[in-house]
């Protein structure tokens, strides 16, 4: 039976770290915050302090371990990017599928990292599952709209806070890119609704996006002792589409129809836009082609928020793309300009679209039991 561990997530039973230990290469110390090591591979945390700065942000090597008396098992090697060098504690997040035995007690955990240091540090593994940790309660519950079934796989009713499992499907040829807020941005409007059947309401709880997903584990207070159901409400689902505009010539000087699969735009006209040399992004400092677009607004429960990576000459290569206004991921509005930069983008010879970004809007309601 999978249990819910507070900033880890749904896991199986396995082993895991007592509690915090720190070791240190010379002014630098490395304090591992969390082990968990399951039949499914290996969560870790920890944060480095000490550093000067100086280190920069770049790709480090890295090397984790882990050693028990008679073995050493690897948990990841490779690079990362180490960022944030400048600040007094720099936090590092490990999720790997490699697999380690359950070994409890004494074991040495090796973390290297190169430019930064080796950290050796003993620590100790205990057992968990239901016995010690919130049981995941299966839930399974599904609800359709728009093509797009919403389905609440599981949910943790912990005493600090609780957990839903939900994962999204969409229709083939498309990706989902957000549940409720797009990239995961879930806050204010795009935020998921938690009440029970009395009508007390539960505040979702802020997380760091991650990447695209079609899984996400929502965060909420802890529900009242005397509920027994709970309603999920999911406000907005955002998804890729995997179709291409036609392509049309430039520069743009009437306004021009065109089709992204089933949605109807309009592109108004490009125009030549200089660039800022004082932004203090390097992106806002090259000169674009701005392409003027009319994007509709809802049909039904669709629209789109922008038309997606601009093709120059049937070509993305060596474009970036920038839209105004600015996207805002908890409450998006469609582009009004794109902005296309890169050494092609002035010299191009037609233009079209791919992949546009929809929003589809809900709500999806979903029924949660917990007796």
């Amino acid at each position: 039976m999978a249990v819910y561990l507070p900033e880890i997530g749904f896991r199986p039973a396995g082993v895991r770290l007592v509690g915090p230990v720190h070791a240190s290469d010379g002014p630098r110390t490395l304090t591992l915050a969390e082990l968990v090591a399951t039949p499914k591979g290996v969560d870790l945390a920890y944060y480095l302090t000490g550093l000067t700065g100086d280190e920069g942000d770049t790709p480090r090597k890295e090397v984790v371990a882990v050693r028990s008396v008679r073995e050493e098992r690897v948990v990841t090697q490779g690079t990362f990017l180490l960022t944030g060098s400048d600040r007094r504690v720099v936090p590092r997040r490990i999720r790997s599928t490699n697999v380690i035995p359950a070994w409890t007690g004494p074991v040495v955990v090796s973390i290297g990292i190169a430019g930064v240091g080796e950290f050796h540090l003993d620590a100790q593994l205990t057992p968990f599952g239901p016995e010690t940790e919130t049981p995941r309660r299966d839930v399974n519950a599904s609800v359709r709209h728009e093509g797009i079934t919403v389905t609440v796989r599981g949910v943790g009713a912990a005493r600090a806070e609780t957990a839903i499992e939900v994962e999204a499907a969409v229709p083939d040829g498309a990706c989902c890119a957000g549940i409720g807020g797009y990239a995961g941005h879930r806050l204010g409007p795009s935020g998921l609704g938690l009440t029970d059947e009395s009508g007390r309401v539960y505040m979702e709880r802020w997380q760091e996006p991650g990447r695209y997903d079609h899984k996400t584990v929502a965060l909420f207070q802890p529900v009242h002792p005397e509920a027994r159901e709970l309603e999920l409400s999911v406000p907005y689902i955002y998804v890729e589409e995997q179709v291409t505009t036609q392509a049309v010539d430039l520069p743009v000087t009437t306004p021009v129809d065109m089709r992204l699969g089933r949605y109807g735009i309009r592109v108004l006209a490009t125009v030549h836009v200089p660039g800022d040399l004082r932004a203090r992004s390097p992106r806002f400092r090259e000169s674009a082609l701005g392409v003027d677009v009319d994007l509709g607004g809802w049909d039904r429960d669709r629209r789109l928020l922008w038309p997606g990576p601009a093709l120059i000459d049937g070509d993305f290569c060596n474009l970036g793309f920038r839209s105004q206004p600015g996207m805002d991921a908890r409450q998006p509005e469609p582009a009004a300009r794109i902005e296309i930069f890169g050494s092609r983008a002035l010299t191009g010879k037609t233009l079209a679209f791919h992949r546009p970004l929809v929003q589809v809007r809900g709500p999806w309601r979903l029924r949660i039991p917990l007796a």
